[in-house]
């Protein structure tokens, strides 16, 4: 008994004390997720150095790291991972887009935010344009030097750490991000290659390749390929560089058999090659870009197809 009345006394005691939390939290309010994508690699220090940077402004920070392997210097590649990312994270979500390219033509860091109140903070280099020719981007300011960047410069041999960094860090714990300099009205944005059609082909390019599986992904969208005139079960003939192709289109990897090539709209609606568990680029040896031509279907004799 004296066992008993001994324990519910501890119980008691212990969930009406008030114990000492340390609070990570903001004082300027929740604190907000951010987002990282680079070509740094994995092989040194550079993401974990600006991951640093940011814990020692605000600890608590949650991060999500797309990927470290963005081929070098490949802007077009951060934008189409960039674009694809947004609509499935939530408001105040800051992107960190380190890419940066080495031209005469100088560019110069920026803060944008777009209409989902989502910021992003990267270079003007046009990582931005497929955001930017949706029109989902509501403003942009060009960074400053100030107290808002590492020992306040700009002039940096790294500027993940010394601006990126710091900026991001302050802006997801709630400071007002308009304090990093004027805002802008133009940026640079990538040369737009269109996909051209027709009355024989619609011809696009491979743009890319699928991760580490050797899927080809093109600029076509799914909404162009319906001028092709081809349906679910149709074999579609393609002209990837100088060698063609027919394929089956399909809605996925299993309704062909093992190591049989199939066409298909991806999960960002753009048309894609691959081979079913095997690499369509490490057999082929493609490397993008590539041409990527698509034959339009005829008609039948008696106008059906």
């Amino acid at each position: 008994m004296f066992e008993k009345l001994l324990a519910c006394a501890l119980v008691s005691l212990l969930t009406s004390c008030s114990w000492p939390v340390k609070d990570q939290g903001s004082q300027y309010g929740s604190v907000s997720p951010i987002v990282l994508m680079s070509d740094f690699g994995t092989f040194d220090d550079g993401i974990a150095i600006c991951k640093g940077v940011m814990l020692k402004i605000q600890p608590g920070l949650s991060f999500v790291d797309v990927t470290h392997q963005i081929p070098a210097y490949s802007v077009k590649d951060a934008a189409r991972f960039l674009a694809n990312l947004t609509t499935f994270y939530p408001e105040n979500t800051v992107f960190v887009v380190l890419v940066e390219r080495h031209v005469e033509k100088k560019t110069k860091p920026i803060v944008a935010r777009n209409k989902r109140g989502q910021y992003f903070v990267l270079s003007d280099n046009g990582t931005l344009s497929l955001l930017w020719e949706r029109q989902e981007i509501e403003k942009v300011r060009a960074v400053v030097e100030g107290p808002w960047l590492e020992q306040g410069r700009l002039n940096s041999t790294f500027l993940g750490r010394d601006v990126y960094s710091p900026i991001a860090a302050r802006i997801a714990r709630g400071e007002d991000w308009n304090q990093v300099g004027p805002e802008v009205d133009k940026i640079n944005l990538l040369d737009k290659k269109s996909f051209r059609l027709t009355d024989k082909h619609l011809t696009g390019e491979v743009i890319a390749l699928d991760g580490p599986f050797g899927n080809l992904v093109t600029d076509i969208t799914a909404t162009a390929f319906l001028n092709t005139k081809h349906s679910i079960g149709d074999k579609v003939s393609v002209v990837i560089g100088s060698t063609e192709h027919v394929l089956p289109f399909v809605k996925t990897f299993g309704d062909v058999p093992i190591n049989e090539k199939l066409i298909y709209i991806d999960s960002t609606d753009h048309v894609a090659v691959a081979i079913n568990e095997g690499s369509f680029a490490g057999k082929f040896k493609i490397k993008p870009p590539v041409k990527f031509t698509i034959k339009i279907k005829k008609d039948k004799p008696d106008g059906s197809r």
